[in-house]
């Protein structure tokens, strides 16, 4: 009697012991899992901005090299698996960190070029909003108000790093339909072009003594913003 109570007590440890290693193992089973689907969701949004950007036709982004890599990880990792499902318990054959490190390097290059394909998008699609010559504008009392739509619109569109997908776009995309309209409203019937020319010259480097024709100098006397100008005599 007292060698089965102790064999029943040996085979209920043994027994315990081997649902306490599979409750182990299904932890780390489904953390490393959690590891990979977090990785991916991390990826996402850059994704839907890389999406966004294309459908536009703006193709200079390449980050083949980086997403194989990633790619190859999960595919590997899903293969070896279906093969055998201990596969992913061993640390040697599950690399979470280098998995983690590729991403994180994914995401830094992607977010940099998503950046500066932004930037030159916009600067292609934006008028040349010089901020001197509106601020000279400004002095005038008829443009104050254009001119400060046109300012505070330019912020807006200037200090977006990128759209983050394709609605974003769409309202950056409007808000510079914006910037343009008052820019040409503004430049239009209100100010002789002899006038612009010269404002854009002298707000710069300086206009040259012959771009102050006598309509410019009536122009300019008639609003009293002589004082902020720049003449070059050569």
């Amino acid at each position: 009697m007292l060698l089965e109570k102790s064999q029943e007590l040996i085979e209920l440890s043994q027994r315990k012991k081997s649902l306490q290693s599979s409750a182990a193992n299904l932890q780390i089973i489904q953390t490393r899992q959690k590891q990979i689907t977090d990785a991916l969701a991390s990826i996402h949004p850059l994704v839907e901005a890389l999406k966004a950007f294309r459908q536009r036709g703006i193709n200079n982004i390449d980050l083949t090299q980086k997403a194989d890599s990633i790619l190859s990880f999960v595919i590997n990792a899903e293969e070896n698996l279906q093969n055998n499902s201990d596969w992913i318990l061993d640390n040697k054959n599950f690399k979470g960190n280098i998995l983690k490190s590729n991403v994180e390097n994914l995401k830094t290059t992607l977010e940099q070029q998503l950046s500066e394909a932004w930037k030159s998008y916009r600067d292609q699609q934006m008028p040349s909003t010089n901020n001197e010559i509106l601020n000279l504008l400004a002095k005038v009392e008829a443009f104050k108000q254009t001119v400060l739509q046109i300012q505070i619109i330019d912020r807006e569109i200037k200090n977006v790093i990128y759209p983050k997908n394709n609605a974003d776009f769409v309202v950056y995309e409007h808000k510079i339909e914006q910037l343009k309209y008052h820019w040409n409203s503004l430049s239009s019937d209100e100010v002789p072009q002899a006038v612009l020319h010269f404002l854009r010259a002298a707000a710069n480097q300086g206009a040259p003594l012959n771009f102050l024709t006598s309509e410019v100098q009536d122009w300019i006397n008639q609003h009293g913003i002589s004082d902020s100008l720049k003449i070059r005599l050569i």
